[in-house]
């Protein structure tokens, strides 16, 4: 009876959600962020339903940048694995369907709709679905029903439930129960497995396979990332990737510090969200400090670099991580839950991050353990663990090596999600063979 009712009053507030949206995106004069709505009610063009029809399709769903970029290796081995699939993309943000729209894994991508019956219904209709894959922490009840009830089977792949997660799902676990009764999960960890088993999944559906952003695939750099190369010359760099509103003072203030007396320094700033990059500007200039645009290189002389670079371009971060010698990963020094630290332990880099790494936590407290990683609390801290590195090499290579020695202990999850999907779908084909 709870949980009907739980369903009911979701779906409910989906709809009128829905249809706000609706609304909001065709005003006149709407502000853009209202206009993109539209772009989540579950309609394709000509060209894409067309495209949709054509051939029965494995749909990946991932949030953003990060997420895509960690399951596009285990998307490659579908794709070779099931021949003649559609691969469908889906995300929830403009620069990860960016990034998907030039991935070469994907066929079709898309923003995913808003989980209201109608919407998710009309967008299924377009697709032969054989497998929905999504990642992390991306439940959303009324897609997961709808699939169910199609009989598509579904996997949670590299899932993760951060205890802040379980205190606001908990209250949900009606829901959650309902959504996941059908869904495969492939959890990260021990710890994420008995997680989803709290808030209802079945214990005979889930496995623990580890997370995939361990098996992320180096790809060889663009030829922007070898022009930061060339301006950085005799220059070392620092790279704060990923940061966030009331962070980016705190780096810029942290580099002031450490620049003082280290006039060959350079910091490349990325800030997590696009929109923010005026903003983030204002600040480095206010600063004091001499600023280029990542997309401006070309136009900077061969070792020419100035004293901040402001990444401007979706996808090279994991590249650029490469070329600093110190990484500070945001979303941890403000309380948002912290990024993917694995992208510069790949790399080889010592790992700062500050105090909010929920998110991540797992792979923090291993770099932490493992001498790879530093944990800051404030600008000072940060200044403090930049200089004491930047003044003792041999430690900041050591620092290097044990990120990625950890790194590569821990792949191999690619291959452990690939056996579970392949059983699972040959399990389905005999069934309905079967019957």
């Amino acid at each position: 009876m709870i949980e009907r009712l739980a369903v009911g009053a979701y779906r409910g507030a989906m709809t009128a959600a829905t249809a706000a949206a609706g609304l909001a995106s065709r005003l006149p004069g709407a502000p853009a962020r209202w206009q993109a709505l539209g772009a989540r009610l579950g309609r394709l063009s000509d060209d894409e339903r067309a495209l949709a029809s054509g051939a029965p399709a494995v749909w990946l769903h991932a949030a953003s940048v990060g997420e895509l970029n960690a399951a596009r290796p285990l998307l490659r081995r579908l794709r070779e694995r099931f021949a003649e699939r559609l691969c469908v993309v889906s995300t929830l943000t403009h620069t990860g369907l960016a990034l998907a729209r030039q991935s070469p894994e994907a066929h079709l991508a898309l923003l995913l709709p808003l989980d209201a019956p109608g919407t998710v219904r009309r967008l299924l209709a377009h697709f032969q679905l054989e497998a929905f894959l999504f990642t992390e922490t991306e439940i959303w009840p009324t897609l997961l029903a709808e699939l169910a009830a199609r009989g598509v089977p579904t996997f949670m792949v590299s899932g993760r439930l951060g205890p802040g997660t379980m205190r606001h799902a908990r209250w949900l676990r009606p829901l959650y129960r309902h959504a996941l009764a059908c869904v495969d999960c492939c959890m990260q960890s021990e710890e994420d497995a008995q997680r989803i088993l709290a808030l209802g999944a079945d214990p005979r559906r889930v496995q623990v396979a580890g997370s995939l952003k361990f098996d992320a695939a180096a790809a060889d750099p663009p030829p922007d990332v070898l022009r930061l190369a060339a301006a950085l010359g005799v220059r070392r760099m620092i790279v704060a990737g990923s940061t966030h509103q009331g962070e980016d003072e705190l780096v810029l203030e942290a580099f002031r510090r450490v620049a003082a007396g280290r006039a060959d320094l350079t910091l490349l700033l990325a800030p997590r969200h696009p929109e923010r990059l005026a903003a983030v500007a204002d600040l480095v200039r206010a600063a004091g400090f001499s600023l280029a645009r990542y997309s401006e290189l070309a136009t900077v002389g061969e070792g020419r670099a100035p004293e901040v670079i402001l990444l401007d371009v979706v996808g090279p971060l994991a590249h650029c991580y490469a070329l600093g010698l110190i990484a500070f990963v945001g979303g941890s020094l403000v309380p948002v839950g912290g990024h993917n630290v694995l992208e510069p332990a790949r790399a080889g880099r010592p790992v700062l991050v500050g105090p909010h790494t929920e998110h991540a936590a797992d792979t923090v407290e291993r770099l932490v353990a493992g001498g790879a990683a530093l944990r800051v609390g404030s600008a000072e801290s940060l200044a403090w663990a930049l200089a004491g590195l930047l003044d003792e090499p041999v430690r900041m290579a050591d620092m290097g090596r044990r990120a990625r020695a950890l790194v590569e202990g821990g792949q191999g999850a690619v291959e452990r999600h690939l056996k579970i999907i392949a059983a699972r779908l040959s399990m389905t084909r005999f069934a309905r063979a079967a019957g």
